[in-house]
């Protein structure tokens, strides 16, 4: 009877010690999840924040350095109606646009919508 007893009891313990490792690792793992959240909410927040203006200067003289290699060179428009930058690629030898991005058609189509809006809409929440 002894025995039984001896042998109940350090099963008992042997499956609070296993219970208490489950536990244990379910919080690692919880901790582990919760930083990997954290962390890329950071890089989003990081990715999301604005430049300054001395970093987007360095980054348009590295990109128009690389186009110098090219036949090409490009200009960057601020488009003060619509808020955005235009990027027109630009023939060195005969100075004609190859390509604009946004194209044109896109560029009025938003400024005929946002006309549109504020013809229906007079407030901006």
């Amino acid at each position: 009877m002894e025995l039984d007893i001896q042998n109940l009891s350090n099963n008992a313990a042997r499956m609070e010690t296993v219970r208490r490792n489950s536990e244990v690792a379910q919080a690692i793992k919880a901790k582990a999840k919760a930083q990997r959240i954290a962390e890329e909410q950071s890089k989003k927040e990081a990715a999301a924040a604005p430049i300054s203006e001395k970093d987007a200067e360095g980054y348009l003289k590295d990109i128009l350095r690389m186009t110098s290699l090219f036949d090409r060179k490009l200009k960057f428009i601020l488009n003060r109606d619509l808020g955005t930058i235009v990027v027109k690629v630009v023939d060195r030898q005969t100075d004609k646009v190859i390509k604009e991005i946004p194209p044109e058609e896109l560029q009025r189509l938003h400024r005929r919508m946002k006309e549109a809006i504020g013809l229906l809409i007079d407030e901006e929440i």
